[in-house]
């Protein structure tokens, strides 16, 4: 694939789910950002000039305004990562963005909210994966797929993740973001917050994926997630890179 040579088909869904009143999960594509109550499957195609970039955020704080942490953060993104360059330019970002977050959470009825963040960025001769949080990043090979994100969770006596977060954006304290370098070549990635991956067994979640079908996967994912109970906002992206 050349330097810059890459197609992107972005599926993408947020949803309100099942148990909520309202959607504190956001999804970020290039400059479309979107958080819908109710989801519809919307599929975009792009042949971009990096840098671009994909995200998901999942904000915290119930009625204390995770919606508004979630909005808040992708926006701060979306302005940004046009000066995106290297690993370094996505730390500081994130950094500046967590700085953000935490102002808006200084007001009186909004303290104590946050957001995970997890994305990809399109740099013309690679991409890199990064995330704050609990939302992830799974690359699918040959129908299998890899957490490419590190869950910043407390995890139970059996090693799954639970739903306390060890940082996110909007905290005090400096954040200390994961990133990671990958090569641009031909794959697929979902993007997701936890009220997918937290909803979907691995073993559904690898049968959801082994099909060929793209858009499947998303039917795939909306309808087991609702089928499980979809007790909290759920969020993906499912990311398909091809040759120009």
């Amino acid at each position: 694939m050349g330097p810059s040579g890459a197609r992107f088909t972005v599926r993408a869904f947020t949803d309100v789910g099942l148990r909520r009143r309202r959607n504190e999960d956001a999804a970020l594509v290039g400059g479309w950002l979107c958080q819908a109550q109710e989801g519809s499957l919307v599929t975009m195609d792009f042949t971009p000039s990096p840098p671009f970039v994909c995200a998901v955020a999942d904000g915290m704080g119930g009625h204390a305004g995770g919606d508004i942490a979630s909005r808040v953060a992708l926006s701060a993104i979306s302005v940004d990562y046009r000066q995106w360059r290297s690993e370094a330019d996505v730390s500081r970002a994130l950094g500046e963005v967590n700085e953000q977050v935490r102002a808006v959470g200084e007001e009186a009825d909004l303290r104590g909210l946050g957001t995970t963040v997890a994305g990809l960025c399109f740099l013309g001769d690679g991409l890199l994966a990064f995330n704050v949080g609990d939302s992830r990043i799974y690359g699918i090979a040959d129908g299998v797929p890899t957490q490419l994100s590190v869950d910043d969770s407390v995890f139970d006596t059996n090693g799954r993740p639970t739903n306390v977060i060890t940082q996110s954006l909007g905290q005090p304290a400096p954040i200390r973001p994961h990133v990671l370098e990958l090569p641009l070549r031909e794959g697929t990635y979902l993007l997701c917050s936890d009220g997918v991956s937290g909803l979907m067994s691995d073993e559904e979640l690898r049968a959801t994926v082994a099909s060929a079908d793209r858009a499947e996967w998303g039917r795939r994912i909306v309808d087991t997630v609702r089928a499980n109970g979809a007790d909290d906002n759920f969020t993906f992206l499912i990311v398909d890179v091809a040759a120009h």
